[in-house]
């Protein structure tokens, strides 16, 4: 297979990633990727739920999240933020208000710009006019350009504000709207831009999804896919399924998704008596989505405009219906004509008109013939729009163009990642190895002291991400669930059920980024991290560990004495377990404590005291023992 040439570099910028409905946003990464696109992507909060599409397996970026607020605050308590951030925050609190949190905003690109300079990445994108792309506004500040995409009622309505939407495009490299409509209207919206502003649509993989089989059924089978809130308007689909039941033509219709309204779209199926032909099916991953699809006879999306104005502009569910060569029942409204030709792909009513939609259902539902010339030239309309090649192929030659502006900084490689289990703020680096040195420290548990905690050794320590990012990749991961729970026996006398499952979702979360980043060696340091690394192993049996046992560890030496036999290089300070160990360990890091316990004699009279330990050279120290790690540590 030919090797695509490398592409640049590239971030993604989310308010927040992953999100169930905004499978585009997988889709166009996945595609520029395949392109020869490398891709990190940042996300400026943690993800709703722990819900994943199984398509996010496929994805190579790694997904980069802030630290947590009192974490985030502390990285910005340096002057070096106020002389660069500090006139453009003013500005747009005195300009848009507290509302619009533009300290947040600041605080979130201060700590990004540090990852993305790590990352080698000098431009970012972001999809929605909203907060990511208010926090893009104090990027460029720090350095960097950026796009976005706008789409629908993220810069319709959310934003909230025409000048701050004028500001970003003003800033930006370059803005892209995902349909006519929405480009002439960010046009009217933001004048000056409007050289800038480009149409591309959101495409797909069109080969991904099954072809529907076009038959004669009873009942007819209608498939519809959204969030449910009020502008898709399945409270008008329930309402012309009523009126087809008055006309006694059979129609079972189901209903993928959910949100704020499912408890009134429930009580409205009851009230219509329709609990036998209306089905809520709640959230699917987008493989059960694609089943629902083939098996169906209609796709409908009943989209409206809602009393605040938000609406549909061009959803990606019609693409992919029209991808199965379903014909599409939808609405006039904004950009969704631009996807379905009235007459020749489905059938196009108007808003809220329950009766017209009732209608185009039984008209289609009679007409298997005419179903099946319609899903065929559906197809044909996506494959001219909707294909990579005119999607995600466009936005890379965006991505390019603006790549070669700036020259792209190397990406600091981190091939050995020092793990501790919990970090309360002190002096890690002080005398340790650093990032210089192809070191990531990595902190299970982060506690930052209110006052007296190292800036030094904040800079230099990841800090794993909020448990709902760690509990989505547990839950995907069934294999490596298993592998770790036929390890569970050695550990389950000496550690409880609640410390076990902690290291091994943290061991499964290391397992996914680790070898992203090139990582070949980790190191515990100190007894309470060596479960998670150890765990770490039994998922990446290539990967090179080693550890630092402290004086009077935190696991029994019972159990140390069990499980330190798989470590690579280990140092052990506790002389009880040095001896049990007989002498295979060395106290190569002397993790001892300050003080040690010494023995005075007089006599027949024995006096215990304790005495300051003697002074090591602790730089020296580390410098060898990374050293030794280095020159055990297999090839790249």
């Amino acid at each position: 297979m030919p090797t695509l040439p490398t592409k640049p570099r590239l971030a993604y910028l989310y308010s927040r990633y992953p999100v169930v409905s905004q499978t585009f946003c997988d889709s166009e990464m996945l595609a520029l990727e395949r392109l020869g696109f490398q891709i990190e992507v940042c996300s400026l909060n943690r993800p709703p739920n722990s819900f994943r599409h199984e398509r996010l397996d496929r994805l190579r970026a790694e997904i980069h999240y802030p630290p947590p607020p009192e974490v985030l605050a502390a990285f910005c308590e340096t002057p070096d933020f106020g002389k660069k951030l500090g006139a453009l925050l003013k500005d747009h609190e005195e300009r848009y208000g507290t509302g619009y949190k533009p300290r947040t905003r600041a605080r979130n690109a201060w700590f990004m710009a540090m990852r993305l300079r790590q990352l080698g990445v000098r431009h970012v994108h972001v999809h929605f006019a909203n907060r990511a792309t208010h926090s893009a506004l104090f990027l460029k500040k720090l350095g960097f350009t950026f796009s976005f995409t706008a789409h629908a009622q993220d810069f319709m309505f959310d934003l909230g504000s025409q000048d701050l939407l004028a500001e970003m495009a003003r800033e930006a490299e370059f803005v892209v709207a995902v349909s006519d409509y929405s480009r002439d209207l960010l046009c009217e919206m933001c004048p000056d831009s409007e050289g800038k502003i480009v149409r591309i649509y959101n495409g797909i993989e069109l080969d991904d999804f099954p072809r529907a089989r076009v038959e004669v059924r009873n009942p007819l089978r209608v498939v519809s896919v959204g969030r449910l809130i009020e502008f898709k308007g399945f409270q008008h689909l329930i309402g012309a399924c009523a009126l087809l039941r008055e006309q006694e033509v059979a129609v079972e219709t189901r209903i993928v998704g959910d949100g704020p309204l499912r408890q009134e779209l429930e009580a409205k199926i009851q009230r219509e008596g329709l609990q036998d032909w209306v089905h809520l099916l709640g959230v699917r991953s987008q493989e059960e989505i694609k089943r629902e699809l083939a098996e169906a006879d209609l796709f409908v999306l009943p989209s409206i405009v809602d009393p605040v104005g938000a609406s549909d502009i061009l959803p990606t569910v019609i693409t992919e219906a029209m991808a199965c060569r379903l014909p599409v029942i939808s609405t006039t409204v904004t950009g969704i004509p631009e996807m379905v030709k009235h007459g020749e792909t489905g059938l196009l009513v108007e808003p809220g008109d329950e009766a017209a939609l009732a209608e185009a259902i039984a008209r289609l539902g009679a007409d298997p013939e005419g179903r099946g010339r319609m899903g065929e030239a559906g197809r044909a309309h996506a494959d001219k729009l909707f294909t990579f090649a005119a999607t995600a192929a466009v936005l890379g030659q965006k991505l390019e163009a603006v790549a070669v502006k700036e020259p792209v900084p190397k990406r600091v490689e981190v091939p050995i990642v020092y793990l501790v289990h919990r970090w309360e703020g002190g002096p890690l680096l002080w005398n340790g190895p650093r990032l210089g040195d192809g070191v990531r420290w990595m902190a299970e548990e982060v506690v930052w002291p209110e006052k007296g905690g190292d800036r030094e050794a904040l800079e230099g320590v990841e800090m794993l991400p909020d448990a709902s990012v760690i509990e989505s990749l547990w839950l995907r991961r069934a294999e490596a669930r298993r592998v770790l729970e036929e390890a569970r026996g050695l550990w389950s006398d000496h550690v409880s059920g609640e410390a076990f499952y902690r290291a091994a979702r943290h061991a499964v979360y290391l397992a996914e980024v680790l070898p992203k980043r090139g990582t070949r060696h980790v190191h515990a340091r100190g007894s309470e991290a060596l479960m998670t690394v150890w765990l770490l192993r039994q998922l990446l049996p290539g990967l090179h560990i080693s550890c630092g046992i402290e004086d009077e560890p935190g696991l029994s030496r019972s159990l140390l004495g069990r499980v330190l036999s798989i470590f690579d290089l280990v140092s052990v300070s506790d002389t009880k377990l040095a001896g049990q160990l007989g002498g295979k360990a060395k106290d190569e890091l002397q993790l001892s404590d300050r003080v040690r316990r010494a023995e005075l004699r007089l006599g027949p009279v024995r006096i215990k005291r304790k005495v300051a330990a003697a002074a090591v050279d602790r730089e020296r120290l580390e410098k060898v023992f990374l050293n030794r790690i280095r020159e055990a540590m297999p090839a790249s």
